[in-house]
């Protein structure tokens, strides 16, 4: 028999799937019914948001999405950026350091990661459940060429998506070269055996630039009824492997960790695989609590109703290998031998490339053009950089770039003027709490209707305004 790592992963039979997916229990503490809370946004938003401005400022390119469920995650992701790769456009450093920054570009150089896009090669997803396959792989599936609906976005590079159903503490060779992995409220439902073997497979096997992690913060459920409390089964679960007494939000939670446990649980992982962890939380409700003065590790701090934390390669090597946990026999290891691959694949695509043009980028003359006519069509002397960009045609001039149109049109910021042109007939500009804009500094209006936005004009199917590329 062939070990299991050199084994290709037997493809799914989709006729073998659930053709609908099971309602997911909502978590207790989500529930404001119960717990009397709210959170705004929901916080299975700021979950997400967070994960989003974590690896724009990473600027990975694959993202393999551990317990991806329906593929809640996988549809934000799987969405063209809307520009091919690139960096963002931003406002120049002071020159001098002395000198207090500009209202304008104090307002821009707040760098959170809200600017900068996705640009994802390579997507792929992992879940152990065999009802949620269908979905998630509806999700990661190209686009039908028949389909009119939800409009398609141009695509200005290609895109390979894979979806395996399978034990996530399993090892699968082909799951190896993500730069980005992540674990959004997956942990809690491992078997402690299991939780043991997460940072095995994923830090000391896998070894992603970075790993996301989210967990329900155990500190938190303070605000959950008491035991003792009137129906009481309908609020809360009592730990199912009898190791605590401890009341959990979720039927099949397996484990929820204070704030002490959860960073003791990170920072050893971190340490035995070579990995640095940055540990946070998100989600303060509407009646939010509050660690005390005399905690040793964050007094007076809120407590976050979810435990985050980012582990990120560092350069020291880790303290101990893959093959010294031995809890449950490694299926990678020498000498292991399984009748089929732990993992069975789903499906795997390619995304080609369907934005318009050749590839080559026109000359700046060409380009201005394009935008003057738009201009003069929708009969105004200023609009968004972001409508003009959503014009097909001019899109298509720049190849995608959005930094190519700009220094067409002038130049702004850190994006210089293309080959040191004096262009005068527009200007790029920025007005505190507004994005860029276009000034055609030539225009006349015209008695007639006035463009108001997305009435007029060849507008790029589907696009939206690149604040709001990747999710809400």
């Amino acid at each position: 028999m062939t070990s299991s790592a050199s084994l290709s992963p037997e493809l799914l039979a989709h006729s073998s799937l659930p053709q609908t997916s099971s309602i997911p229990e909502v978590s207790m503490v989500e529930e404001s019914t119960v717990t009397g809370v709210t959170f705004t946004p929901e916080l299975w938003m700021q979950r997400r948001h967070w994960a989003l401005q974590v690896l724009r400022r990473e600027q990975v390119q694959s993202v393999l999405d551990i317990g991806c469920g329906p593929g809640s995650l996988l549809e934000t992701l799987v969405i063209p950026p809307s520009t091919v790769s690139e960096p963002p456009i931003r406002p120049r450093s002071q020159s001098r350091k002395s000198q207090l920054p500009s209202p304008v570009d104090s307002d821009l150089e707040q760098d959170d990661g809200e600017g900068q896009e996705l640009f994802i090669r390579r997507l792929g997803g992992v879940d152990a459940s065999p009802s949620v396959i269908h979905p998630a792989l509806s999700i990661i599936s190209p686009p039908s060429s028949s389909s009119t609906f939800p409009p398609r976005r141009p695509r200005w590079e290609p895109l390979t998506t894979e979806l395996y159903l399978g034990d996530i503490e399993k090892y699968n060779a082909r799951l190896e070269g993500y730069e980005a992995m992540i674990a959004l409220e997956v942990i809690e439902h491992l078997e402690p055996n299991l939780l043991s073997r997460f940072g095995v497979v994923t830090l000391g096997t896998y070894k992603p630039k970075i790993l996301l992690v989210s967990t329900p913060n155990f500190d938190f459920n303070a605000k959950f009824p008491r035991a003792e409390e009137q129906d009481f089964a309908k609020k809360g679960f009592v730990d199912p492997t009898g190791r605590t007494d401890r009341v959990f939000r979720h039927s099949d939670h397996k484990v929820e960790m204070t704030s002490a446990e959860f960073r003791a649980w990170a920072e050893a992982a971190a340490a035995d695989w070579g990995y640095e962890v940055e540990i946070s939380g998100v989600g303060i409700s509407s009646n939010p609590s509050y660690y005390p003065d005399t905690d040793p590790v964050l007094p007076s701090r809120p407590i976050y109703a979810t435990h985050t934390a980012i582990f990120r390669m560092s350069t020291g090597l880790p303290l101990r290998s893959p093959r010294s946990v031995r809890t449950i026999e490694l299926p990678f290891m020498p000498g292991s031998r399984e009748a089929a691959h732990p993992h069975k694949l789903a499906g795997r695509f390619t995304h080609p490339v369907s934005a318009p043009g050749n590839g080559s980028r026109a000359p700046p003359s060409d380009v201005r053009a394009r935008v003057r006519e738009s201009f003069t069509q929708w009969n105004v002397g200023e609009v968004s950089l972001d409508e003009v960009w959503s014009v097909l045609e001019i899109a298509a001039a720049c190849a995608g770039s959005k930094r190519w149109l700009v220094g067409s049109l002038g130049g702004w910021g850190d994006c210089d003027p293309v080959n040191g042109e004096n262009n005068r007939e527009f200007e790029v500009r920025k007005e505190k709490g507004r994005g860029l804009s276009v000034r055609w500094n030539s225009f006349t209006q015209v008695d007639g209707e006035v463009y108001r936005g997305e009435e007029w004009g060849t507008k790029m199917e589907g696009v939206e305004s690149s604040a709001q590329t990747g999710g809400w």
